[in-house]
């Protein structure tokens, strides 16, 4: 057998078992916007989108650069996403603490911007203070579901529910969270599920992030993680994919662009092990921003496939395809007889076989 046909079954059987990250684009074009005002930022769609504090709008960024058209946007600095692929965006007048009865959060598909989802806040949720940052919600913020914020002046978890397009006064409060000691306005809690339970992971820069659940009408701490080489830095959030719990989160040196993604394992009393399964070494020795931000998110597309998104302010913006390299390919005269290759098109990542593009679902694309 000639040694190309040996190299060539070696990656098939490779890709059917190993994780690998790839970059899919880098673009510097966000540097063009002032880095106090772009405080956050998270993608979806092939796209970051950027929330700027200063003139309301949000960016749209891909790996052209940034879009000339923008997107309704806040006057505050945090942007997140909800499970049903919502853009959701913080309009509570930055610092300021945040007011009852007024319209602080709005939320709405960014392919339909112009059906706007407005959200007040309760008395009880505005003594939370100030709010820099926000985390992914669960499930539909513009119909029904749940975001948990923390503020400066916090002593729990401010519990926001919508239901039918509106909040919830009465289902929404501040709950307690046991073991929780480090609140401040820069923490962010980002909702994932395992399977049909519930979770979130509570982040904060300068201590271990933790797994939070329910507890009758608060919460508890499931597990504090331990990461391998984590780093003192704003972004980090949990994904599911294949039926495997992964993390990806910010790197030392601290408060720099480097990042890792862990496989999260449990043993038969719980406890919960980080093995770091892919690495992106920092491009920077010194904090590229004044703010501490290093901000990254997962949209799984398959069980076998991820787009990890990276936003550093006053840095640059980042696609990557985390998940394994297969591309039906099945046996090694496929290998011979077919030329593979991946491509990318306005932001999207695509496999060519043969005259036939696929996207990164594995369905047909005409």
């Amino acid at each position: 057998m000639k040694k190309s046909l040996l190299l060539a079954a070696a990656l098939v059987a490779l890709g059917a078992n190993a994780q690998t990250l790839t970059q899919n684009w880098k673009t510097t074009a966000n540097t063009s916007l002032s880095t106090n005002e772009v405080r956050q930022g998270v993608g979806m769609n092939g796209k970051i989108y950027i929330n700027n504090k200063s003139d309301q709008k949000v960016y749209v960024v891909d790996a052209n650069g940034i879009a000339n058209e923008t997107l309704p946007g806040g006057a505050n600095v945090g942007i997140t996403t909800d499970q049903a692929g919502n853009l959701v965006v913080m309009n509570s007048v930055f610092p300021n603490t945040w007011k009852s009865d007024t319209a602080v959060i709005k939320v709405y598909n960014p392919q339909t911007p112009a059906s706007v989802t407005e959200l007040s806040i309760t008395s009880d949720l505005a003594a939370m203070g100030r709010v820099d940052y926000v985390g992914k919600a669960m499930g539909n913020l513009a119909t029904d579901g749940v975001l948990l914020l923390e503020g400066g002046a916090s002593t729990g978890i401010s519990k926001l529910v919508v239901a039918d397009g509106e909040t919830n006064g009465d289902d929404s409060f501040v709950a307690i969270c046991e073991g929780l000691s480090y609140n401040n306005n820069y923490t962010v809690i980002n909702a994932f599920k395992e399977g049909e339970d519930v979770k979130y992971l509570y982040v904060t820069r300068n201590a271990a992030p933790a797994i939070i659940v329910e507890d009758g009408d608060n919460y508890k701490v499931e597990a504090s993680l331990t990461l391998p080489n984590k780093g003192a830095n704003n972004g980090a959030e949990i994904f599911v994919m294949g039926g495997k719990t992964y993390v990806v989160y910010p790197t030392l040196p601290n408060y720099t662009d480097g990042f890792a993604i862990a496989e999260l394992t449990k043993d038969e009393n719980g406890a919960i092990t980080a093995t770091a399964v892919a690495t992106v070494d920092p491009e920077f020795n010194a904090n590229p921003n004044a703010i501490q931000a290093n901000w990254l998110n997962a949209e799984v597309v398959s069980d076998t496939k991820a787009i990890i998104y990276q936003y550093v302010p006053g840095a640059y913006c980042k696609s990557f395809t985390f998940g394994q390299e297969q591309t039906g390919i099945n046996d090694v005269n496929a290998v011979k007889d077919v030329k593979v290759r991946k491509v990318y098109e306005n932001g999207q990542v695509y496999i060519i076989k043969g005259d036939v593009k696929y996207n990164v679902m594995g369905a047909q694309v005409k």
